[in-house]
């Protein structure tokens, strides 16, 4: 069966529950970036619309991520280093596989507005103790949504390894609303 873009978009932003934290472990070990697609006609069908020069290429890696396709993400973001876009879905897929040392690499390398965007709003206020960052110059707003975003992973980590299972339906809505984000950031 083939999906048009509009058919999958609706497909995967409606998926219950939501993602773990973790996307499930790879199908085939031998590939460096990977792990098993929620869907997989969904999987193979996105990877024919790549084709589709009209369909935005961060579009298409985001939806792939949403899928937990980790792989196919990764194959598309790392061609595209230095595309604000492009690291921040690469933060977020190495988050997704537990690479978390690699999550906070990137993090590092962000500096986009719309990654400040996410982690400067009141969802994260928890994650430090700076409340109000409209005062803050530009760049101690990107110094403080890269700590909430740090501060995220590490949580992120420690709920994995602590089997803290309300810790982690907190975080995986999280997650859940800034892939959503992320991917809305896509198409503009």
């Amino acid at each position: 069966m083939q999906y048009t873009l509009e058919q999958i978009t609706k497909t995967l932003l409606s998926r219950t529950p939501y993602p773990s934290l973790l996307a499930p472990p790879p199908s085939d070990p031998s590939k460096r970036v990977s792990s098993t697609p929620w869907n997989q006609t969904i999987h193979d069908d996105l990877l024919q619309l790549q084709k589709n020069p009209s369909i935005p290429v961060f579009t298409i890696a985001s939806l792939h991520l949403i899928n937990d396709d980790i792989g196919s993400c990764h194959d598309i973001v790392e061609k595209n280093m230095g595309h604000g876009i492009a690291d921040y879905l690469h933060y977020l897929l190495h988050r997704r596989e537990g690479d978390y040392w690699n999550a906070k690499w990137w993090i590092r390398q962000l500096k986009s507005q719309e990654f400040k965007s996410v982690y400067l709003s009141e969802k994260y206020n928890a994650f430090s103790d700076q409340k109000n960052v409209d005062n803050l110059s530009n760049s101690a707003q990107l110094a403080e949504a890269h700590k909430r975003a740090q501060t995220f992973v590490d949580r992120c980590e420690q709920a994995e390894r602590q089997e803290n299972e309300e810790e982690k339906d907190l975080l995986k809505q999280m997650q859940w609303d800034e892939m959503k984000i992320v991917f809305e950031f896509t198409g503009k």
